[in-house]
């Protein structure tokens, strides 16, 4: 199969054959095999183009659109100072940043629902920094966004990211009464969460970020953690059984990469690897042993591969926009500044407008021009497009508001669909015809 990317059928049985890897017998059984696959299509590539004129209809379509969601910057600050923070490295304001005031608050709060139009719902994200840095406004947020609900006979939503070192009985208690969306960021065991993620002091932070979770723990069953593995890549298998035991509902393993500024615990290629390697050789089995007694994994990165497959949601269709950044996942910064999405704040070349005059929509269109210009001539011939749909656009970004060509995103998400092709499929085996991802769902942050 993978020789067929780049020969016939034929060469591809002549090469194996001459290698004398594998007999005879396999060889043309496997052809045989991939020429009906190919006779129905599996070798084809779709045409992902699209004209300037089919770009731009959708981009009107986007932009004149309610817009329902919002993500607020309460505290560009942090009480931690972690090695691999993306923050240090690319923000052109050394920090600034400080935190967000009751005014733009209201400012914002105001904007979403005057922009919400008939939607029956608006979704508040709050980040940071910390965003627990600034419980304060926090509060103010809430109170202030569930009295225009009831004005305007709309919902609202909460989401948050935290460290967990700040919570306490009262944020636990919106987080619960709200029923917020919330991931804690965790690294793993002391020894290894401590020396990544130091206080600004320079002591360990475990010992406060445990104590908050325990504490929300006991009032809400499902948390869901977000650990940052760095250089040297640590064993995945024990990351996985710490979190467990600990009592995570849902388990999410992220690479430390900076793409503009690399810092020195970055994901080195024998990092990328070695955590490939540990994938197939200790993830992928324990997950399968797993769902083989009928458990739902805690850790299970192929959730949304295989819930698309199974709701029959692939379709050869590409939309150009990869994500919600320029649009639902727009960040105000502290200071009321727009920016494309929470990792884009305080970096000036990727500002997007003002609070106080709302997003500049051609700086919005122009982000996504630029990017799939940037992607087109990789990714519009791929076969793995209507999987993969692009690189993020953070990943691609460079510090002057230019997008680079994709690198080491596209090996990754192929290597990435061959493992999760190979799970749905012994999936199909283990469940005799009935798909396990029933109840499993996928993050959609």
């Amino acid at each position: 199969m993978d020789l067929c990317h780049t020969r016939s059928i034929d060469q591809a049985r002549i090469e194996l054959l001459a290698e004398g890897t594998y007999s005879p017998k396999l060889i043309e059984s496997v052809a045989r095999e991939i020429s009906l696959l190919a006779d129905h299509g599996f070798l084809d590539c779709p045409d992902y183009s699209i004209s300037p004129e089919q770009m731009e209809r959708q981009l009107q379509d986007r932009y004149t659109k309610p817009w329902n969601k919002l993500e607020l910057a309460l505290s560009e600050i942090c009480n931690l100072a972690c090695k691999y923070c993306y923050c240090g490295t690319c923000r052109d304001i050394t920090p600034n940043h400080g935190l967000m005031s009751e005014a733009i608050a209201r400012q914002a709060i105001t904007w979403l629902f005057a922009m919400s139009g008939r939607s029956e719902s608006v979704h508040i994200t709050f980040f940071g920094g910390e965003p627990l840095m600034n419980k304060p406004v926090l509060r103010f947020c809430i109170q202030y966004s569930q009295r225009l609900a009831k004005m305007h006979g709309k919902k609202v939503t909460y989401s948050m990211t935290t460290n967990g070192t700040l919570l306490d009985d009262e944020i636990i208690g919106y987080i619960k009464s709200y029923n917020f969306g919330l991931m804690v960021s965790l690294d793993g065991p002391p020894e290894i969460h401590d020396a990544q993620r130091p206080t600004r002091g320079g002591r360990g932070s475990f010992d406060a970020a445990a104590a908050g979770i325990k504490k929300l723990m006991a009032r809400r069953r499902a948390v869901t953690v977000r650990c940052t593995m760095t250089h040297p890549v640590p064993r995945m298998l024990d990351l996985v059984r710490f979190f467990e035991d600990f009592g995570f509902a849902r388990i999410v393993l992220g690479r430390a990469i900076n793409p503009m500024i690399p810092s020195p615990v970055d994901f080195t290629e024998s990092d990328w690897k070695e955590s490939e390697r540990q994938e197939k050789e200790e993830i992928i089995p324990w997950l399968l042993d797993r769902l083989a007694v009928g458990e739902k994994p805690r850790y299970f990165p192929y959730a949304q591969f295989i819930a698309a497959q199974d709701e029959g949601t692939v379709t050869p269709e590409v939309s150009p926009f990869k994500c919600g950044a320029c649009r639902g996942t727009t960040t105000v910064g502290a200071d009321g500044t727009l920016y494309p999405c929470h990792r884009f704040v305080g970096m000036q070349a990727w500002r997007i407008g003002t609070i106080s005059d709302g997003p500049d929509y051609e700086r919005c269109k122009q982000f996504w021009r630029d990017y799939r210009s940037s992607i087109a001539s990789v990714c519009e011939s791929c076969w793995l497009w209507a999987q993969c749909r692009g690189p993020c656009p953070w990943d691609i970004a460079q510090a002057d508001g230019t997008f680079s060509k994709p690198h080491r995103h596209c090996d990754l998400m192929k290597e990435y669909v061959k493992r999760a092709a190979y799970v749905y499929f012994q999936m199909q085996k283990l469940g005799k015809g009935k798909p396990f991802s029933a109840g499993i769902t996928p993050n959609k942050r």
